[in-house]
């Protein structure tokens, strides 16, 4: 089974240079700009790196980190920063609560006994705003919450990876955004700027229906699901996915 590889946003914008006949570097910095947006519009979550960070609590608020896209768990304390998936490693030693939660915007309270045996639940209402957690209620002040969020992967030098499958929709879509920004066009100019946009159309649909074939591990995962006997009984107190549903926790 293939596997989607990354590469520097660089790719597509030398691609489109290329196509365009365009030697003059004052453009790069234009050509990144469109390149970005046209990555942010594809809005594939496959990519995305999975990464979690302790975060301090102050006067109801929490600031997530600059990178953050989408914040997938939240946990009250100190879970630690390391490599392992917050939800998996959280789910572990999972002992059912007794009261489910209802809303989307709330974290999972997590109360681990003396001796680490059980796991008890609760709910904390909050919401996101300009990249802040903003607690409903202060009796959190001084506490820490661990967030496991999504983020673009950036490469050594400080650029945004892509798949190697957006390389096409991008590069269109750069070429589509320079003939925009072209005043007085003719009409070979304008012909182009048509047929760049339907481009960008397709291969935007292309790369966001590649990035939603599972990969080896999740078809591996699916495989797991689907052969466990508990498939089918669910936790979702305080849990949301990156598309905004409930967790199912199997």
């Amino acid at each position: 089974m293939a596997i989607n590889k990354l590469v520097s946003i660089h790719t597509p914008i030398v691609d489109a240079m290329q196509i365009l006949n365009i030697d003059n570097d004052k453009l790069i910095p234009l050509f990144t700009r469109f390149a970005t947006i046209a990555e942010k519009q594809i809005g594939s979550a496959a990519i995305m790196e999975l990464k979690r960070k302790v975060l301090d609590i102050n006067q109801c608020v929490a600031c997530l980190p600059s990178d953050a896209v989408r914040v997938e768990i939240a946990i009250l304390g100190d879970q630690g920063e390391n490599c392992d998936n917050l939800l998996r490693t959280f789910c572990t030693n999972f002992r059912q609560p007794d009261t489910y939660g209802t809303a989307e915007n709330t974290f999972l309270v997590v109360d681990v006994g003396d001796n680490g045996a059980g796991l008890n639940f609760g709910t904390v209402p909050f919401h996101i705003q300009n990249n802040k957690i903003i607690f409903e209620v202060n009796n959190y002040d001084g506490q820490k919450v661990t967030v496991q969020y999504l983020a673009y992967k950036i490469d050594c030098d400080g650029f945004l990876e892509v798949g190697e499958n957006h390389v096409d929709a991008i590069r269109c879509y750069i070429c589509w955004m320079y003939y925009m920004g072209k005043s007085n066009m003719n009409s070979l100019e304008y012909g182009k700027m048509n047929t760049y946009r339907e481009e960008w159309n397709r291969e935007c649909s292309h790369a966001r229906a590649m990035d939603a074939i599972p990969n080896p591990t999740e078809w591996n995962n699916i495989s797991a699901m689907m052969h466990n006997p508990y498939a089918g009984k669910s936790l979702s107190t305080g849990m949301f996915t990156t598309l905004g549903g409930l967790y199912s926790i199997y």
